[in-house]
């Protein structure tokens, strides 16, 4: 049996453990081992040419400059988008539920894998605490494993229990964890959660993605009762909630009573919250993105964001403008699982401008032609202005419904490019009127007002 040894800080030389074309990789996010990263930074030109991977980062903690270092990751998101402002050509587009797979399978190695935890508890045993994700795979198949010892790391139940047996060196560094304080919700995001709210049922199991509006969500659901989480993060809001009953997840069809999430992505509120609490299991991506485990929920109701949606449906979540600034993430997964769920939906929730309101978030077409989830999985899609519903629906009654959802001053705008359903011959209807084009104005006529096909249309603000 293989025994970590434990050594000072100051000692750890990264540029004698790195062998020349092996990829280190990380626990992702929150659960960043900061402190190795820098130090990892700090060295890393005096190392041989290696790579690097992680799903997502919030960590400044490594240069984007080091010519000897190729980063590697799922996306552009946060403060990962440093790594890509040249092109994307080092993204892996993967969805979450195959990383732990493509992982232990070699497809996507690593070689060297940097964690933190805390303990050791009675047994012997670490404890990885924020997240687990993909880093049981990564520990099973690495040459060398690296746990920052820190104390200040919640406790958690699931899958974070990390056998003292697995770990290779152990290095003593006492660090405050990120922490994600979501950006306070403005009047718009609280209208959008408005509308995502009233689409959950009691009961309900749900998922969140990351961002203000998520976040806003879990302000709206204070009349709900009986609602379960099954998500791959979980913030101060779902800790708000659980606090105050509204979930309680005794209507789940598996893990009865329990909230489940593969990371911890908040603040000291729910990283307290969440220490050494049986009704929060931190688990592996193989179990809270699996096809299998997610099918066993009757109404699972997934929401998540989007940078764009096109007239047909489709969304993409990554780029904007020709940057990659998200990534695919666990969208899919959820997306596919609210929508075979015989009472689920899927809930595409976003803000119908960018913040400055200079661009229109629904498009004619993708700018960047880069879709992250399909128009064939598409059901609903808000925004401050109201709802539309897709699934099953004609690819020109989708169209009248994104545009009856989007912001009034841009569909002019969308003359020529909207000629995917306008040309001559498949006219769009709106209001009883038909239009070449969307939006089209000439000297004898008003613009074409599109009627509301979802419901609500509009809001009362």
């Amino acid at each position: 049996m293989k025994t970590p040894i434990t050594i000072a800080p100051e000692a750890l030389d990264f540029t004698r453990l790195i062998r020349a074309g092996e990829t280190v990789g990380w626990a992702e996010a929150t659960a960043e081992p900061v402190f190795l990263t820098r130090m990892l930074d700090a060295r890393a030109e005096r190392c041989p040419p290696f790579r690097v991977f992680f799903p997502l980062t919030f960590s400044a903690a490594l240069a984007a400059g080091h010519a000897n270092v190729t980063i590697t990751a799922l996306g552009g998101a946060s403060a990962g988008r440093r790594f890509f402002a040249g092109g994307a050509n080092n993204v892996v587009p993967a969805n979450i539920s195959d990383v732990s797979g493509l992982v232990a399978s070699g497809r996507l190695p690593i070689d060297i894998v940097l964690l933190q935890v805390s303990g050791p508890d009675e047994m012997g045993r670490y404890n990885a605490g924020l997240g687990i994700e993909h880093l049981h795979a990564a520990i099973g198949r690495a040459r060398l494993v690296i746990a920052q010892v820190n104390p200040e790391l919640p406790w958690t139940n699931g899958d974070t229990a990390i056998e003292s047996e697995t770990i290779d060196v152990l290095v003593p560094a006492t660090e405050p964890p990120i922490e994600l304080p979501a950006r306070p919700a403005g009047p718009i995001d609280r209208v959008v959660a408005d509308y995502v709210a009233r689409l959950i049922p009691d009961r309900a199991t749900i998922e969140l993605g990351l961002g203000a509006i998520p976040e806003a969500v879990t302000r709206a659901l204070g009349s709900k009762r009986g609602l379960g989480v099954h998500s791959g993060a979980v913030g101060d809001g779902i800790a708000d909630l659980m606090a105050a009953g509204i979930v309680d997840n005794r209507h789940k069809e598996i893990d009865t009573g329990i909230t489940v999430a593969t990371m911890l992505m908040g603040t000291s509120r729910i990283y307290r919250f969440a220490d050494r609490n049986t009704a929060i299991h931190i688990r592996a991506t193989s179990y809270t993105h699996d096809a299998l485990v997610l099918g066993n929920f009757r109404r699972f109701i997934a929401i998540n964001g989007a940078l764009e949606v096109d007239l047909t449906g489709q969304v993409d979540a990554e780029t904007a403008g020709g940057r990659h600034i998200g990534l695919v993430g666990g969208q899919m997964d959820f997306v596919r699982a609210a929508n075979r769920a015989p009472e689920g939906r899927s809930i595409i929730a976003l803000q119908s401008t960018n913040r400055e309101r200079t661009r229109s978030r629904i498009v004619a077409k993708l700018v960047d032609g880069v879709v992250t989830t399909p128009r064939a999985e598409a059901d609903l899609v808000v925004t401050e202005h109201g709802i539309a519903e897709l699934r099953g629906r004609t690819l020109g009654e989708r169209a009248r419904a994104l545009v009856a959802i989007a912001d009034r001053a841009f569909v002019p705008n969308w003359n020529a490019r909207a000629s995917g359903f306008c040309k001559a011959g498949r006219r769009l209807r709106f209001g009883g009127r038909s239009c070449r084009r969307i939006g089209a104005t000439t000297a004898r006529s008003a613009p074409c007002r599109p009627q509301p096909t979802g419901k609500p249309s509009r809001p009362e603000v």
